[in-house]
């Protein structure tokens, strides 16, 4: 059996966009919380790839945003007190989001107003997404890029966070530090749970 060549992580360009948004789009197609705001199957996947877009534009100009070598896995984090998405971006974004979520935008910015009111104040990274293409689950890819970061966060002592939106991706958060620090509910959907891991 031939041995899967080793995986490189870099920092994703601006040109990196369209191919880094389709393949976080194709991850959270079944995510909880994006099906209960996206629940139409046959345009949920368009919507997603706008939407990670504007995350994606938000967080590049922190330099902290990862891919592996052909996009299997994917990371966007934001730097200590960085976490903040200022309500300016929202109304440069306006239109896109609007035509992503339509009328139930106002339950998105709700939710997403929910999240920011229990998220923490200390200096830390904030991992505001991590998605793996679903054709390469399963085989390591999510590790590698997770392990890159962590190294450097723990080498400049600092703490990180982030929100799990599937229960059965708690376990593996775990498994490398993070620890459960509470549960929202989502009004009429699912459940996200806000998780820590200390400094080290």
């Amino acid at each position: 059996m031939s041995e899967r060549p080793a995986v490189t992580v870099r920092n994703a360009m601006p040109a990196d966009s369209k191919p880094l948004s389709e393949s976080l789009a194709r991850a959270f197609y079944d995510d909880p919380v994006f099906t209960h705001f996206l629940p139409d199957d046959a345009t949920r996947l368009k919507k997603l790839e706008s939407v990670m877009r504007i995350l994606f534009k938000l967080g590049q100009p922190h330099g902290a945003c990862y891919t592996t070598g052909n996009y299997e896995s994917i990371t966007l984090w934001r730097p200590p007190n960085g976490w903040h998405v200022p309500f300016s971006a929202y109304i440069t974004n306006g239109p896109a989001l609007l035509s992503a979520f339509g009328g139930g935008i106002f339950r998105v910015l709700s939710t997403m107003d929910m999240m920011e009111k229990v998220h923490p104040h200390e200096p830390h990274w904030y991992l505001q997404t991590i998605g793996t293409d679903p054709k390469f689950q399963g085989k390591g890819y999510g590790g590698v890029i997770m392990r890159d970061r962590l190294a450097a966060v723990d080498e400049a002592r600092m703490p990180c966070y982030l929100e799990s939106s599937k229960e059965t991706n708690i376990p593996i958060y775990q498994s490398f530090g993070f620890k459960l620090t509470g549960e929202l509910q989502v009004p009429g959907g699912p459940k996200i749970w806000p998780m820590w891991r200390d400094a080290r």
